[in-house]
C-alpha cells in the first residue's frame, strides 16, 4: 500500500509532473536534434549528475559480477530501448496522445506481476479495465498520424510494456541498492549502448544551429526527466513496489494535455479524442478496481 509522509506524497507529485512534461520537451527537443541524439544527451547528462550524486553520498559502487550483470541488463531493455523507440514514436505521434499511451505502463506491470511473479491476482473490475483500454488503443492504432504510419501509437504501447518489465525486474533482483546506484548504474550502462547507434546512424552530423530551446529541452530532459525523475522512480519502487510505483503515470496525462494542447497547440480530430477517452476510461476502471481491493 502507498503509505508514506508528506514528503514522500510531494516527491510522488514533483516526479509525476516532471515526467508528464518529458514529452512536451522532447517534442520541443525534436525541433532541432534527432532522436537518437536526444536519448544519448539525455542519458549522458543524467549519468554525470547521477555520478555526482553517488560520490558526495559516498555510496559505494556494486562490484558482484551478479549485480553489474543485471544493471548493465537494465541499461539496455529499460532504459537505451525503450526510450529510443519512445523518442522515434514522438517523431509521428504527438506529446498529447504520446502521454496518454504511457499510462498504461501500470496494466503491463500487473500483468506481469500476475502471471510471472504471481504478486498480484485477476479480478472482474481489473479485467474489464485492461479490455476498455486495449479497445480504444486499437481503435486510436487505426488512426491517421503524420507520415500515414499507424503502427507508432503501438510503438509507444511497446515501450510502456518495456517499461513494466524492468520495473519488475528492479524490484525483484536489487531490492538491496540505494536507489542512486541503481539509476545511474544503469543510466550509464545505457549510455555506452547509446554511442554507437548514434555513431552509426549518422544522428550526431544532422545537428546544425540548434536553437535556445531545444537545448534547454534536453537539458530539462537530462537533469530532471531522467536523473530526478529516476532517482525518485527507484526509491518509491523500493518503498512501495513495482505497481503501486507506476501509478504515477495515470496522472502524467495531465500535465501532458495540457501542455500539448495549450502551448504546443496540438490537434487532434474527434475519432482520436474518442480513442484516447476509451483508453482513459479503461485505466480508471482498472485503477478503481485496485483501489477497492485496497
Amino acid at each position: 500500500m502507498m503509505r508514506g509522509t508528506a514528503r514522500d506524497y510531494v516527491l510522488y507529485a514533483v516526479m509525476t509532473s516532471i515526467w508528464g512534461a518529458s514529452f512536451f520537451f522532447t517534442a520541443i527537443a525534436l525541433r532541432s536534434f534527432g532522436p537518437f541524439v536526444i536519448v544519448l544527451v539525455r542519458m549522458a547528462l543524467a549519468a554525470v549528475a547521477l555520478g555526482v550524486v553517488v560520490r558526495v553520498r559516498g555510496l559505494a559502487v556494486p562490484r558482484d559480477r551478479r549485480v553489474l550483470g543485471h544493471l548493465l541488463a537494465l541499461g539496455a531493455f529499460n532504459i537505451a530501448l525503450p526510450f529510443t523507440l519512445l523518442t522515434l514514436a514522438q517523431v509521428h505521434v504527438n506529446s498529447s496522445t504520446s502521454v496518454v499511451l504511457s499510462a498504461t505502463t501500470p496494466v503491463f506491470v500487473f500483468l506481469i506481476a500476475t502471471l510471472v511473479t504471481r504478486a498480484e491476482r485477476f479480478s472482474l473490475p481489473r479485467l474489464a479495465g485492461i479490455v476498455i483500454a486495449f479497445c480504444g488503443l486499437a481503435a486510436l492504432s487505426g488512426g491517421s498520424f503524420e507520415g500515414g504510419t499507424w503502427g507508432w501509437p503501438l510503438v509507444v504501447v511497446a515501450s510502456s510494456a518495456i517499461f513494466a518489465t524492468g520495473n519488475v525486474y528492479t524490484r525483484r533482483y536489487l531490492p538491496h541498492l540505494d536507489p542512486a546506484v541503481i539509476a545511474g548504474g544503469q543510466i550509464a550502462a545505457a549510455t555506452l549502448y547509446l554511442l554507437p547507434v548514434v555513431i552509426l546512424s549518422g544522428d550526431g552530423a544532422r545537428v546544425a544551429e540548434p536553437g535556445v530551446l531545444p537545448v534547454l529541452a534536453l537539458l530539462e530532459l537530462g537533469l530532471l526527466a531522467s536523473a530526478g525523475g529516476y532517482l525518485l522512480y527507484f526509491r518509491f519502487i523500493l518503498l512501495w513496489g513495482s505497481t503501486a510505483a507506476s501509478l504515477n503515470t495515470y496522472l502524467q496525462p495531465v500535465v501532458g494535455l495540457l501542455l500539448g494542447i495549450l502551448v504546443l497547440g496540438e490537434a487532434m480530430s474527434a475519432g482520436q479524442w474518442l480513442s484516447l477517452g476509451v483508453v482513459l476510461l479503461g485505466l480508471a476502471v482498472f485503477s478503481r478496481g485496485r483501489a477497492r481491493r485496497r
